[in-house]
């Protein structure tokens, strides 16, 4: 009972240190990894209870693996056998070389900090990435397709338990290893899009309520990766738009108009949005913004597009989501702009959002302070859900409210 109790206190610190803003080094690695809280001392005497937070999530993340390592090779290791100690200061090599990469996967899934063990851009978490490197790459698979936001004491595996044992870490280093990531993701509340407003962002225990991690799988980065594979998987895909019927020519649109970003089907019509820049010429302007329909006389219709030459290639305006509220239809997404003097250092990531009235596209001028990627339902209230590039140096676009309550 004495356990139980504490263990809620301990969670109840943990997180209301997580929902404010931390003080200093110390509490920062906090929230990167909770085992740092059973640590203090060690930190003390480092002097990270006295340094300033670090500004950027890949300096942070490196940081904490890099100090990890110091502090692992200064420890006894006596108690091991030789074959482990001889793993155990091979894992700490590749520690050092991973730290100096600055690589460690993105949270473009979830809208608190959570380790990822492998993001959909192929990054290995620090744990996930020991295991790769001493042969245990189809394990790594393993859990990204079945848990990868799993925590590493949550792993119930022989396999797991007889690398562990070998590797000459323990299971507490191993843990105190593993980060969690800084949410590229923000859910917004909102009354109704197109308005001025005061944002109000939910905080991580709400987040962890609303948002679904099966919904960013199929909906964000689905169809990019499957929608150019078989036709069995193309019309697997359009089985969710029950209402509609039609056979779009897939390999049309494919060599006409680009690939697809974002697919949906309003009052029985398909739209889809499509990246340009497969059939426009490196040499010429950037790339159009199109939307296109598949019409009944079975032809692709652009019915908006929006050129912007102005804008640079990488950093032009993109769609990738479609989504319904009130009646009307959406077209989401957004652009980056790189630093400038009044941005330095760093580049900024805003919103695009345009509305189908029945008629026509209308640019929504609404600043919602990152790239729109879906509108989320839950008990009766609706979810903007926003994402910034998650590369260091990128920040959200200032979103400026005229108003003083929220609507």
């Amino acid at each position: 009972m004495k356990r139980t109790t504490l263990s809620i206190l301990m969670l109840v610190s943990v997180v209301l240190l997580a929902q404010a803003t931390p003080r200093n080094l110390y509490e920062q690695l906090c929230e990167v990894n909770q085992e740092w809280y059973k640590h203090r001392a060690i930190a003390q005497k480092m002097g990270l209870v006295k340094a300033k937070p670090l500004k950027h999530e890949q300096d942070l993340l490196s940081f904490h693996i890099r100090t990890l390592e110091q502090i692992f090779r200064q420890r006894p290791i006596d108690h091991l056998n030789p074959a482990q100690q001889r793993q155990r200061r091979q894992h700490l090599q590749v520690l050092n070389k991973y730290w100096q990469l600055r690589n460690c996967p993105r949270n473009y899934y979830l809208p608190y900090r959570n380790p990822v063990f492998i993001d959909h851009e192929g990054r290995y978490c620090a744990v996930g990435y020991l295991m790769l490197k001493s042969g245990k790459g189809k394990f790594c698979k393993a859990v990204q397709k079945n848990s990868n936001f799993i925590y590493i004491r949550q792993i119930k595996s022989a396999e797991f338990d007889v690398w562990q044992t070998q590797s000459g870490l323990s299971i507490d280093e191993l843990a105190w290893i593993q980060p969690g990531y800084d949410p590229l993701i923000k859910l917004e509340q909102i009354h109704k899009l197109g308005v001025n407003r005061r944002p109000r962002f939910v905080d991580s225990l709400q987040a962890t309520k609303i948002y679904d991690t099966r919904f960013d799988r199929a909906d964000m980065f689905g169809f990019q990766r499957m929608f150019w594979g078989t036709a069995f998987r193309r019309e697997r895909a359009l089985k969710k738009y029950k209402k509609y019927k039609g056979k779009p020519n897939w390999e049309a649109l494919r060599k006409t108009h680009g690939s697809i970003n974002a697919l949906a089907v309003y009052q029985g019509t398909l739209y889809t949005a499509v990246d340009t820049s497969m059939v426009t010429p490196a040499d010429s302007a950037a790339p159009v913004i199109k939307i296109v329909k598949w019409h009944s006389q079975k032809k692709w219709v652009v019915v908006h597009k929006i050129i912007e030459p102005k804008i640079k290639r990488n950093h032009r305006s993109m769609i990738y989501t479609f989504f319904s509220n009130r009646g009307k239809l959406y077209a989401g997404g957004g652009f980056e702009t790189p630093y400038n003097e009044n941005t330095k250092p760093s580049s900024v990531t805003h919103s695009y959002l345009i509305c189908f009235n029945g008629r026509s596209w209308q640019k929504v001028n609404q600043e919602y302070g990152g790239i729109i990627f879906g509108l989320i339902y839950k008990n009766g209230k609706r979810y903007l859900g926003t994402v910034v590039n998650g590369m260091a140096g990128y920040t959200r676009a200032p979103i400026h409210s005229k108003i003083k309550t929220n609507k």
